[in-house]
């Protein structure tokens, strides 16, 4: 039993006669992309297969991540690019995809004859080739109408499909090619027309204001209000005062969505804390892997201090000029009675202007305790010096006797 050959010879352009060039079938084309599909997609897929896993994750964590978005944007250029160099390597030593190739097809320059495509040539031929998707694949029809069944990315690229059948497609019918031609003017006038209407509105829009007011209230809290503050240090000012009680959960989000569009490189670790800290245990558990990829960092050192229930030697690790840092290690000197010191520390956060209120209520609170804890030891233990210094800084302050 004999088997037909299904490859195909060499084909060499100059040979090929270009006043009546064979011109392949539609369906042979369509049958060469959906088989070029299932071959080239599982090639692609392992490639991207780690950078899709990591799109997956972002968005099981956050259904609005944007760290997903960039991840799948990501993924789209890189497989884009990489069906680009599949298509344009295949035509450079080969003359055909694999599915074309099957389909006993080849891609040769037209109307210029060459001995073979250059690679620039074949690269050119799978860009415009990827661009036809981009404009929702209407490009792709115009194989019905052209004279020789080349489309965009043909024309582009001075190529021409051909068949090594013995049959050739005779090119469209005069009413195809009418029926075809008008239907692509009418798809491009209500494209223009649309993108048309959608430039005048985001024009107006940026015109009222409204692209930077839906920024401010949409992608920062107005809970901290200092404008100084930007990227990774307004980040650490809504950490300390969440630690502090006084932003809400939705605030602390909110800065850690805006840091990581505005500095995700510097950010990062800063902004899965801050979702670490108001996420549930399921998905703190997530985020502690992604914080602690480097247990050195301050913030690994901070969610371990969280996570353990607080020790003031691992928050030593820290970085100190953190604001959130000097806030914990302030509670911990208040905690353990070393009032002297958590003042100290209350002071210098007083100079930060979004941590002022909350200091100044944290200053009071040192104040108080100090003198309780002074009047419990009246009669044993004389009050020291820096005791006495602070009480009486205090009562100038606020006018007290």
């Amino acid at each position: 039993m004999l088997f037909p050959d299904l490859s195909a010879p060499e084909i060499c352009s100059k040979k090929i006669d270009t006043s009546k060039p064979a011109i392949a079938f539609v369906a042979d084309r369509f049958l060469a992309l959906v088989l070029d599909f299932l071959i080239m997609s599982p090639i692609v897929s392992l490639f991207l297969a780690g950078l899709i896993k990591k799109t997956k994750t972002y968005f099981l964590l956050d259904g609005q991540s944007p760290e997903g978005f960039v991840s799948g944007v990501i993924v789209f250029i890189v497989g884009a690019v990489l069906i680009m160099l599949l298509q344009s390597v295949f035509m450079y030593f080969w003359q055909a995809t694999p599915g074309q190739f099957f389909m006993q097809m080849r891609v040769v320059s037209y109307p210029h004859a060459r001995a073979r495509l250059s690679f620039s040539q074949c690269l050119l031929r799978s860009f415009c080739f990827s661009l036809n998707f981009v404009a929702l694949g209407i490009p792709f029809l115009e194989v019905l109408s052209h004279p020789l069944r080349r489309a965009f990315h043909e024309r582009a690229s001075d190529t021409l499909v051909i068949t090594l059948k013995k049959e050739a497609d005779d090119g469209p019918f005069e009413l195809e090619e009418r029926f075809i031609s008008s239907w692509l003017r009418m798809s491009f006038i209500i494209f223009a027309m649309v993108g048309a209407v959608a430039l005048a509105k985001m024009y107006y829009s940026m015109h009222d204001g409204s692209y930077k007011s839906a920024a401010v209230v949409g992608g920062q809290c107005k809970e901290i209000a200092d404008a100084e503050l930007h990227g990774t240090a307004r980040l650490d000012a809504a950490l300390a005062l969440f630690m502090l009680n006084e932003v809400s959960e939705e605030c602390l989000r909110k800065e850690a969505e805006a840091s990581l569009w505005g500095d995700p490189v510097n950010s990062q670790d800063m902004a899965y804390l801050a979702k670490y800290l108001v996420s549930d245990k399921a998905e703190q558990e997530e985020y502690f892997k992604l914080i602690c990829k480097d247990i050195s960092s301050s913030a690994c050192v901070i969610a371990s201090y969280m996570s353990e229930g607080g020790d003031e030697g691992v928050l030593g690790n820290a970085d100190q000029k953190l604001l959130v840092t000097q806030v914990l290690m302030m509670e911990e000197k208040f905690n353990a009675h070393q009032y002297v010191a958590s003042l100290e520390a209350i002071e210098k956060l007083q100079k930060v202007t979004a941590m002022r209120s909350a200091m100044d209520k944290k200053y009071v609170r040192s104040i108080w305790a100090m003198k309780e804890s002074l009047t419990r030891k009246s009669g044993r233990v004389p009050a020291s010096a820096d005791s006495a210094t602070w009480i009486e800084e205090f009562k100038d302050k606020y006018g007290l006797q």
